[in-house]
């Protein structure tokens, strides 16, 4: 369902696209991706498009994401928003677990609705642990037809990203940042559309300092795996 296309690489890092080998994703609909970073290496992922959820009388779809970071490895993911359409059922669980000394950093965009749509319902889970110890642990139910108060209320966007293992560089921002008991920040932003978004300004200075930080110990020469 998911074709990875080679961009670049060289001993240390790769750059990898994703391209959708169909419509995705459908009702009943299961993608399960695994991911792996060697020791010491940096892997850019890239999202060619973005991910529609579409409706019907089907089962719910489901988008599971493992994803291990060896030590001093670096996981750089740039998902497109999940767009999650009316009548569409939704359960997404991503998981990201860091050896010592490792990073990632990772944007999740979900948009409720197509143009003129409320949008259906997400059961949407985000974990991620450092040496085998919880680091972050959030969920979010939302379903267009029924907003709540205190969670998106009447905006469509939740704009996440998630820089963990390492704390960002300083600069001024419009997103809420949130730092966590540990190294890392999320920084989050609720709005109507997409392009109005202040993360789009943020994500190239937390690639930046994610991708080019120098790890404290000699990493292996291991090549990245996904």
């Amino acid at each position: 369902r998911l074709v990875p296309r080679l961009v670049a690489r060289d001993e240390r890092s790769a750059h990898v696209a994703l391209v959708a080998g169909q419509a995705l994703l459908l009702p009943g609909d299961e993608v399960h991706v695994r991911v792996r970073v060697g020791a010491g290496c940096t892997l850019v992922l890239e999202d060619v498009g973005g991910l529609v959820a579409y409706g019907g009388t089907g089962a719910p779809s489901r988008w599971t994401v493992d994803a291990d970071v060896e030590a001093h490895g670096t996981l750089v993911w740039s998902s497109r928003p999940l767009v999650v359409a009316d009548d569409a059922t939704v359960h997404r669980a991503t998981s990201v677990r860091l050896a010592t000394g490792g990073a990632v950093l990772l944007r999740e965009t979900v948009v409720l609705g197509r143009t003129g749509e409320r949008g259906g319902c997400l059961d949407s889970r985000l974990r991620v642990d450092l040496d085998r110890r919880p680091l972050l642990v959030e969920g979010l139910r939302i379903a267009g037809e029924a907003p709540e108060p205190g969670v998106l209320g009447a905006h469509r966007v939740d704009d996440g990203l998630v820089l963990a293992g390492i704390r960002p560089p300083e600069n001024r921002t419009a997103a809420r940042l949130l730092a966590l008991d540990g190294p890392g920040t999320l920084a989050r932003h609720l709005g109507p559309v997409t392009h109005s978004s202040p993360l789009h300004d943020l994500w190239p200075v937390w690639a930046s300092h994610a991708d080019r930080r120098l790890p404290s110990s000699e990493p292996s020469h291991e090549h990245v795996r996904a």
